[in-house]
């Protein structure tokens, strides 16, 4: 019987051709490329070991011998755009202030905040272009620094339970990996105690800076009132409740990502 008309391998590397059902015609096409499958593999042209995630690269690669985030690692790249507006336009706010009352130490602020605006831009543009990188050509790379790798089973009970309730870790049936289960896909999380405690970090640092608004705005209260104090008023409860509120968040959500930055101390229960 003969094979349904459709795109055959016809012995071309790289191309299909049309099979009408009865013959070959003349009709070619490029071939599929085969998907490879996730893990650690040698980036083209460089001497980086990137994680590919079976679609694209992504921002973690083997360094000083540990998988671990790029140092600009944004994912998506689209939040770090987000976040770099959002801190883009609070320095400017800060920085018109800063010229109103026309005090030197005021400028640090703004010029914190533009930095970090910065950051979180550049962050974006060198994320989007790693997802770009040629795709792997060579073997993945498998070896005791990345292992346990997803999809390693060594017992029973294996597979990916529930941290939160976004993300998800690989059980091997007797030992937890580091990889998580994300929206984006499987994700080297090697580095997440680090990124737990600059997450807290972090967060307290900004809720620093909901307390110094605070204290400003309590200082140009009791001043004696000109244009200055008014200027310093509004900027003070706006930066305490801008900055309390993402501090607050920051710590909330590191918190509630807890078991998803640690390794769990115990084994998942039973199915």
């Amino acid at each position: 019987m003969s094979a349904p008309q459709g795109w055959y391998d016809a012995g071309t590397p790289g191309l299909q051709r049309w099979w009408d059902g009865v013959q070959w015609t003349a009709h070619e096409r490029a071939a599929a490329p085969a998907t490879l499958s996730m893990g650690w593999y040698p980036v083209p042209g460089t001497t980086d070991v990137r994680w590919w995630d079976g679609v694209m690269w992504t921002p973690y690669r083997v360094r000083a011998g540990k998988p671990r985030p790029d140092w600009l690692a944004v994912e998506p790249p689209a939040m770090g755009v987000v976040l770099g507006i959002l801190f883009f336009v609070l320095g400017m706010l800060q920085l018109f202030a800063a010229l109103v009352t026309q005090n030197p130490g005021n400028f640090i602020f703004p010029a914190l905040l533009l930095s970090v605006a910065v950051v979180w831009i550049v962050g974006a543009v060198y994320s989007h272009g790693v997802r770009k990188l040629p795709a792997p050509q060579s073997a993945p790379v498998v070896d005791a620094v990345v292992q346990p790798l997803p999809g390693e089973v060594d017992g029973p009970d294996a597979g990916w339970y529930p941290m939160t309730r976004q993300v998800s870790r690989w059980w091997t049936g007797s030992r937890w990996s580091w990889y998580i289960g994300t929206k984006f896909g499987p994700r080297p999380g090697h580095a997440g105690p680090r990124g737990y405690l600059t997450s807290m970090i972090v967060g307290w640092c900004v809720a620093g800076l909901a307390v110094i608004g605070a204290i400003v705005a309590v200082v140009g209260s009791v001043m004696e009132q000109s244009p200055i104090t008014v200027v310093m008023i509004v900027f003070g409860v706006f930066i305490a409740l801008i900055m309390g509120g993402l501090g607050a968040f920051a710590l909330l959500l590191t918190r509630a990502r807890r078991n998803a930055l640690l390794l769990p101390a115990t084994p998942p229960p039973v199915r």
